[in-house]
């Protein structure tokens, strides 16, 4: 994989080469032309395309993305890092080495243990936000609260 920064481009591309159009491969380019707004994910040996805005939060589980809404958890075979990348835009931030959340879900936040954050979600689940990403999600929830208010 190559990628890297060039100042002088006057907007963001993706170029994509492949052998052979593998599901993973198909996923990126789904995930690219869809702007993050749609996910394949995967669930009982069946394809869904979920829409960002109905998932709470992601998490890596077994060298796989596990992608959670209100009712469901689908997989995905692409990494938490390719995913942040995507979803930056669509307010997911990391809240650990191993987890994503969909800010516009999270209905309050509070202190933890040991400088922790424990989000909770509108459908009443707990999330523990680990100490060294508190800040970013702190940050992003005043980013979007200025946001809303504007």
């Amino acid at each position: 994989m190559t990628a890297r920064k060039d100042e002088t481009l006057d907007d963001d591309y993706i170029d994509i080469r492949y052998r052979e159009l593998t599901s993973v491969i198909h996923q990126i380019l789904q995930l690219c032309d869809d702007e993050g707004s749609v996910l394949l994910c995967e669930k009982d040996s069946t394809t869904y395309r979920v829409d960002t805005d109905d998932v709470y939060y992601i998490e890596w589980v077994d060298r796989k993305s596990c992608v959670y809404t209100k009712d469901d958890v689908y997989t995905m075979p692409i990494s938490l890092s390719q995913l942040e990348e995507v979803l930056a835009r669509k307010h997911f931030v990391r809240i650990s080495r191993v987890a994503l959340i969909n800010i516009y879900k999270i209905k309050s936040v509070s202190n933890g243990l040991n400088f922790r954050l424990t989000a909770e979600m509108i459908n009443g689940e707990k999330i523990v936000v680990n100490r060294y990403y508190r800040n970013v999600l702190l940050e992003s929830i005043q980013e979007l609260a200025e946001e809303v208010s504007r």
